[in-house]
C-alpha cells in the first residue's frame, strides 16, 4: 500500500527552539502545544485557548531509575489541570514538560478526553519505552463505533505530531531480532580483562544500541562511573543472574552507555565493540552490510570502498559517543550521509537555532527514529556535528577520515 506523506507545520510562539511550540497536521483540526513548565504561567496571559477540553502529556525524568517518564491525564480546563497536582508527584517526580492536545471547535467533550485518557495510557504501557507514572489505568469511556473511529483516527495523527515534537513515548521499542540479519555480520562483541572484566555481544539499532541476553555484566561499579549506569545497573538488577549474565536484551542510548553499564566503568564504545573480524566500531561501515545471506546474485558480496560509494568523495566519520554519523565535505558546506545517527537528547549547551534546525529535520521527515531518512547538505562542518548530536561541535575537530585525520588536519595538509 501506498505510503503517503504528511506535513506538520510548527510555530515557534517565543520565536526559539526552547520556548513553547503549536504543531498542527495538514487535513486535521486537532492541534498541538509542547509548554516548557517554567513557560506555563505565560500561557494564561497569551493562549487562553489552551483553556479547553483536551488530553495532555507530562514528561520529565524519574529520579529512582534515572528513565524518562510520561503521565497521561485529560481535562474540562486542560491549562488549569496542568497547574493543579498530580498524585504521582508524591514521590519527588518533578515534570519538565508537556504536550497538550486540544481542538478550536471543543468537539472534545469529557466523554470524549476519557476515552483519549485510556488509550494514550494503554499505548504507552504497550510501548514501554518511557516510564508511565499514572497509578491506576485511567477509565474508558464508552463510545458509539462512529464516535470510535474519529477518536482512533484522532490517536493516529497524534501519535505523528508527538514524535516531532522530541518524545518517543509512543513509540514500541524494536527487538534486536527484528532488526538483524540472518547472519552474524551485525553482531559486536566487547571483552575486558580476557572478559574477566565484562564480556559482552551487541548490535546497532535504529533508535540506540542493543546489549544481548546472555552477555556477562561485571559485578562491580566503580565509584567513577556515570550516576545513570549506577541507577541503570539498580533498575535492571533483576535481569543480571547471580553469575552476572544478562537474562534477557537491553537497549541503550549509544554504544559507550552499552560498554559502559557492561564493564561497570567508563568506556568508549566505539573503540571497545568490534566485529568477529576485531575492528573497532568507529571504523567500520556501518551503511555497507552484506545481504542477509552473505550472497549478491550468487555471488559473496564485499564491502565498497567508502569513497567509491560517495561519488568520489572523501568520507568523514563524527567522533565521540552520541550518534554514529558520516558525510563528506560538499562545496559550501558539508553532507551528512542517509543512514547516520541522530541524538534523540540535547545538552544546555545547545543553541536554539540548533534546536530548530534539529525539530525541522524531524518534522520534514530527514530524521526519522534517530536515523537520517537521506542525505541532508548543512552550511558548515559545525553545525552539521551540533545538529547530530544536540550540543556545541567543532566540527572540524569532531570529524575524522578513515585514517583518523581530522578535518583541520586534511585542510592544513592542503
Amino acid at each position: 500500500m501506498l505510503s503517503l506523506g504528511k506535513s506538520i507545520s510548527l510555530y515557534l510562539m517565543d520565536g526559539t527552539a526552547a520556548g513553547r511550540c503549536q504543531a498542527t497536521l495538514s487535513n486535521w483540526n486537532g492541534i498541538a502545544y509542547k509548554v516548557p513548565r517554567g513557560m506555563l504561567k505565560d500561557c494564561f496571559t497569551d493562549q487562553s485557548e489552551i483553556s479547553a477540553p483536551g488530553v495532555y502529556f507530562l514528561f520529565g525524568r524519574d529520579d529512582s531509575t534515572w528513565r524518562q517518564f510520561i503521565y497521561v491525564g485529560e481535562g474540562d480546563d486542560v491549562l488549569k489541570r496542568l497547574t493543579q497536582p498530580h498524585t504521582y508527584e508524591k514521590d519527588g517526580s518533578y515534570w519538565t514538560e508537556a504536550i497538550i492536545f486540544i481542538t478550536p471547535d471543543g468537539t472534545l467533550e469529557k466523554g470524549r478526553v476519557k476515552y483519549l485518557e485510556n488509550r494514550f495510557y494503554t499505548i504507552a504501557k504497550d510501548a514501554d519505552r518511557y516510564l508511565v507514572k499514572n497509578g491506576n489505568t485511567p477509565p474508558q469511556s464508552p463510545k458509539p463505533k462512529q464516535i470510535r473511529d474519529l477518536l482512533e483516527e484522532f490517536i493516529i495523527n497524534a501519535l505523528l505530531v508527538v514524535p516531532a515534537l522530541g518524545h518517543m513515548a509512543f513509540e514500541p521499542l524494536k527487538s534486536p531480532e527484528s532488526e538483524k540479519s540472518d547472519d552474524l555480520d551485525g553482531l559486536l562483541y566487547f571483552s575486558r580483562s580476557h572478559g574477566k572484566g565484562g564480556q559482552a555481544t551487541g548490535r546497532l539499532a535504529s533508535d540506540g544500541f542493543w546489549v544481548l541476553k546472555g552477555s556477562y555484566i561485571y559485578p562491580t561499579v566503580a565509584g567513577y562511573a556515570p550516576q545513570g549506569i549506577k541507577k541503570l545497573r539498580e533498575q535492571h538488577a533483576e535481569s543480571i543472574g547471580t553469575d552476572g549474565i544478562l537474562q534477557g536484551d537491553l537497549l541503550f542510548g549509544s554504544p559507550s552507555y552499552a560498554s559502559t553499564f557492561v564493564c561497570g566503568k567508563n568506556s568508549n564504545g566505539l573503540v571497545e565493540w568490534k566485529n568477529k573480524n576485531g575492528i573497532p566500531l568507529k571504523d567500520l561501515d556501518t551503511s555497507q552490510q552484506s545481504t542477509p545471506s552473505g550472497q549478491a546474485n550468487g555471488k559473496k558480496s564485499e564491502a565498497v570502498p567508502l569513497q567509491e560509494q560517495s561519488s568520489g568523495h572523501e568520507i568523514f566519520r563524527l567522533a565521540g559517543k552520541k550518534a554514529a554519523a558520516a558525510g563528506w565535505i560538499s562545496g559550501d558546506g558539508f553532507t551528512v550521509c542517509k543512514g547516520s545517527g541522530f541524538s534523540l537528547t540535547e545538552t544546555k549547551s545547545c543553541h536554539d537555532y540548533i534546536r530548530a534546525m534539529r525539530m525541522r529535520l524531524v518534522a520534514e521527515g530527514k530524521v526519522k527514529n534517530g536515523i537520517f531518512t537521506e542525505d541532508v547538505h548543512f552550511n558548515s562542518t559545525s553545525s552539521a556535528a551540533a545538529c547530530i548530536t544536540g550540543g556545541t561541535v567543532n566540527g572540524n575537530i569532531m570529524w575524522i577520515n578513515p585514517e583518523g585525520k581530522t578535518i583541520k588536519e586534511r585542510k592544513e595538509q592542503g
